[in-house]
């Protein structure tokens, strides 16, 4: 994605809702197999091999987070056309922004996105710039018209573009994965000493031959 153009400020784009159920759903998993190891089991791994489950997998949730967007089987629409009278709109924590979009030779239409537009809040600089974007035909989703793809073709602003995927199996996949591996390096840090003491008692109960 070239961001080159953009206004300096970056947003973490899934909606709040989605992003914790799927991170839920990767904690659950990871949570399944952890406590069924066992301590003794448990206690084998390292501390390096916990951090190593940790880390890229918190990288991976942040990467899911920030290029994708709540999947969907709508079929993408793309069209041209001009873009006025940019806004912003706040739902509970979440902020999302939108616009007018007049397509050439259509009627307007209400854009909604969560991509971040170089100079939105400048309407001298917005209004009447020539874009060229993919949305999701809808009206289901909680923003319609989502754009998942904007390029801009003319104005100030012009070569700057920003896509997010919406696949039903795309880049989101990477945030319940990488909660998973998060989630599990996360609790094995904990459980280490506890664990090793376990292991080290059930070491000491075995009878001796």
């Amino acid at each position: 994605m070239d961001k080159t153009l953009n206004s300096g400020t970056e947003s973490l784009c899934m909606d709040r809702g989605h992003f914790m159920l799927f991170f839920l759903l990767g904690s659950v998993a990871a949570l399944a197999v952890f406590f069924p190891l066992g301590a003794k089991r448990r206690a084998w791994i390292p501390l390096l091999g916990w951090w190593l489950f940790l880390i890229p997998g918190a990288i991976l949730v942040f990467y899911g987070l920030s290029h994708s967007t709540t999947p969907s089987f709508a079929t993408p629409v793309t069209a041209v056309g001009k873009a006025y009278d940019h806004f912003e709109r706040k739902r509970g924590r979440d902020t999302s922004y939108g616009f007018r979009f007049v397509p050439d030779g259509g009627p307007p239409i209400i854009i909604e996105t969560e991509i971040i537009l170089p100079h939105w809040n400048t309407p001298a600089i917005f209004d009447g710039q020539v874009f060229r974007i993919v949305y999701l035909n809808d009206n289901e989703r909680a923003l319609k018209n989502e754009a998942i793809d904007i390029a801009i073709l003319s104005g100030k602003s012009m070569g700057f573009h920003d896509s997010l995927d919406a696949r039903p199996v795309g880049k989101w996949l990477a945030i319940p994965i990488g909660a998973a591996l998060a989630t599990f390096g996360f609790v094995g840090l904990r459980y280490m000493d506890k664990d090793a003491k376990a292991a080290a008692q059930d070491d000491d109960d075995q009878p001796s031959s």
